[in-house]
């Protein structure tokens, strides 16, 4: 069922927005692509998407598919759109690499170790949040007061996450060795229950599993991403899609519907986390909590967004997490980016 919550102005905003997305793809479609990736497809006529099936990879975190509906953008799709869920964005960038979806949104960390094993995939679209939502809590009657005090610790996390580098990166700020604590993989749900049953001492995690911490368990922050790693998350498609012309056009459309989602999210900041709270079953504070830091603003793929990736692929490799050097800007294609 779509939604419709915007007001008449706003749906007419939206609407212009859908025009000029489709004059885009119209555009695309007769000139072909002008990204970087020598993969693109290049249509030579006219792209029929009534044929396409977009298949979009979905997380709680990132909540693609409640955002556009709460937004209004899942109206007049030119074509189908099929969203599955997973736990968390490294399933999603080996779901993309078998071609079992195409397109994914995940963290910082999932499209690093993505390029480190050579999957199908490119990274073909960057966003941006404040990276406060990205943290390290302990429990509300911790002792423990800073990463510092963290050595010698049990601290869960989910391997391969946003999470996974904050931790990383926040030790080495602290002149810890991953070796200095226990390190548990666990997947979200695991991790908050460990956390509050006092299984571990300390959680890295992302919103909106911090928010909940924080506002349902009374855990304590001791440390945001925005400190030591970055806040950005990024758009990965398979190769599968990306060399059909039509799913390649299709994914140009979706991306600029979220990006007038997100806009959208950000102008009724209040009428969105509501939305958010009653669709994923968290409470309205969380939400809250969630959507005043981590909005998901598209950018562009930067040289800074590409050297600032490559920063955390560099800390894996160190810390031997990851086998070899990664080239993260091999795995880049900007053809989306105008």
């Amino acid at each position: 069922m779509t939604l419709r919550i915007l007001g008449r102005s706003g749906r007419r905003r939206l609407a212009a927005l859908a025009v000029a997305a489709a004059t885009a793809l119209a555009l695309t479609a007769c000139g072909g692509s002008d990204g970087d990736s020598d993969s693109a497809a290049a249509p030579t006529g006219p792209v029929d998407l009534s044929a396409v099936t977009l298949k979009v990879g979905d997380q709680k975190a990132t909540s693609i598919e409640v955002l556009l509906q709460a937004s209004g953008q899942l109206e007049n799709l030119p074509y189908k759109l099929e969203f599955s869920t997973f736990t968390a964005g490294l399933p999603l960038i080996e779901a993309a690499s078998a071609g079992g979806i195409d397109l994914a949104q995940t963290g910082n960390t999932p499209v690093i170790f993505g390029a480190a094993s050579k999957a199908d995939i490119k990274i073909v679209g960057a966003l941006e949040a404040t990276g406060k939502g990205d943290a390290i809590l302990v429990g509300k009657d911790s002792t423990i007061g800073s990463v510092a005090d963290l050595k010698g610790k049990k601290v869960a996390t989910f391997k391969g996450s946003s999470a996974h580098a904050n931790l990383l990166m926040q030790l080495q700020k602290a002149g810890l060795d991953r070796t200095d604590i226990e390190t548990v993989f666990v997947s979200p749900a695991d991790g908050y229950t460990s956390l509050t049953k006092g299984d571990v001492d300390a959680w890295a995690t992302w919103d909106p599993y911090t928010a909940i911490a924080e506002k349902e368990s009374g855990a304590r922050v001791i440390a945001t991403a925005d400190e030591a790693a970055n806040g950005y998350n990024f758009w990965a498609a398979s190769d599968q899609a990306l060399a059909d012309p039509s799913r390649t056009a299709a994914i140009e459309d979706f991306l600029t519907r979220y990006a007038a989602a997100t806009a959208w999210s950000e102008q009724n900041l209040d009428e969105w986390s509501a939305k958010y709270a009653e669709l994923t079953s968290i409470s309205p504070d969380a939400s809250r909590t969630t959507w005043t830091r981590s909005i998901k603003q598209p950018i562009t793929l930067s040289d800074d967004v590409i050297a600032s990736e490559q920063e955390i692929a560099d800390a894996f490799t160190e810390a031997g997490e990851l086998p070899g050097k990664v080239d993260f800007a091999a795995a880049v294609d900007k053809r989306f980016d105008s």
